[in-house]
């Protein structure tokens, strides 16, 4: 097993000196290439301001567990964020891991966390896997910055009264950026500003899920374990299949294996929309993707599963207010 400890002070670098020890571990321009048993792929670290570390891991089929051991924080208060995919491979996002349930939250199932470094944190990535995973270590004075108009503190009040560690499963959101940060982090011509751009919306789109997560605690609505990995597996199904017309609440109910009633109820209380809202504003997010790679517009509708261009255009002036050929052409 590969296994980092990293005290408060040490920089993220360390764990290139750590893991380069496997000769087939070549190290350039701040990126880590491996091979062999560290498993095929990179790991990269960047220090994107003040008080902010990133650490990316893009591997394929390690030989050996990958253990990234944070020690308890005893200076000024940072937190540990963590954003993790984890698949077999050849297995298809809309597949079920065998095993996937039976592992604890920071060892192995795709999820996004985040923990006070007060306590200390042990991350472990498994063998045999592909593993997607950015992990950002974060002063709370450097968050008050990143994020304007956030007490980043109140972070640390809902973690005492929580647990020291919250996590939920991972979203096609996040998904989405892991892969666009993977595909573009090591060639990329401004590689800090891209990824400044990048883990600011992944840390915006946590805070968001960490206050939902806490508001239904304290309302009393506390999701379980369960309810929580249900509702993923049908955010998922409506993520993958955005091409097709949505698959109506008797089948989503047969996914999450609950009633109608209680996953409407549930899905808009976690993810804040509606089960159609939510396949809808998706679907769109993807064509609007389409026309940031200047796809016709025509084009873009048919390869998001509209039969009629007038549809899909009605569709995109509701949810962002213009027009997809304003778009295409602003000025």
């Amino acid at each position: 097993m590969s296994y980092v400890s990293l005290e408060n002070s040490d920089s993220f670098l360390k764990c290139f000196e750590v893991i380069a020890e496997d000769k087939s571990c070549i190290v350039s321009d701040s990126v880590l290439y491996c091979s062999g048993k560290t498993g095929k792929g990179f790991i990269t670290v960047a220090g994107i301001a003040a008080g902010i570390e990133v650490l990316a891991i893009n591997l394929s089929m390690p030989a050996e567990e990958l253990t990234f051991r944070f020690e308890p924080s005893t200076h000024s208060a940072s937190y540990i964020l963590s954003f993790d995919e984890i698949e077999l491979p050849g297995k298809s996002e809309s597949e079920p891991v065998a095993g996937h349930s039976v592992f604890p939250a920071d060892q192995l199932h795709s999820s996004v966390s985040i923990a006070d470094a007060a306590t200390g944190r042990t991350l472990t990535y498994p063998k045999d896997r592909t593993i997607r995973s950015i992990i950002v270590r974060v002063r709370q004075s450097a968050l008050d910055q990143l994020i304007r108009d956030f007490d980043a503190g109140t972070i640390s009040r809902i973690l005492q009264a929580r647990g020291k560690v919250l996590t939920w499963p991972i979203t096609f959101k996040y998904r989405l950026l892991l892969n666009d940060f993977m595909t573009e982090i090591v060639q990329h011509p401004f590689r800090e500003l891209f990824t400044v751009r990048n883990v600011s919306v992944l840390i915006e789109y946590l805070l968001q899920q960490f206050f939902v997560m806490d508001k239904l605690s304290e309302e009393g609505n506390a999701l379980s374990i369960q309810d929580t990995h249900s509702l993923s597996r049908v955010e998922q199904h409506l993520c993958l299949h955005y091409k097709t017309e949505f698959p109506g609440i008797e089948k989503l109910s047969r996914i999450s294996a609950m009633s109608p009633t209680s996953l409407k109820t549930k899905f808009k209380k976690y993810y804040g929309d509606t089960l159609f809202g939510y396949y809808q504003k998706n679907k769109l997010e993807h064509a609007r993707k389409l026309l940031d790679n200047k796809i016709p517009v025509k084009v873009v509708a048919t390869e998001i599963g509209y039969s009629n261009p007038s549809h899909f255009t009605l569709a995109f002036k509701k949810e962002y207010g213009f027009s997809p050929w304003h778009y295409l052409n602003p000025h």
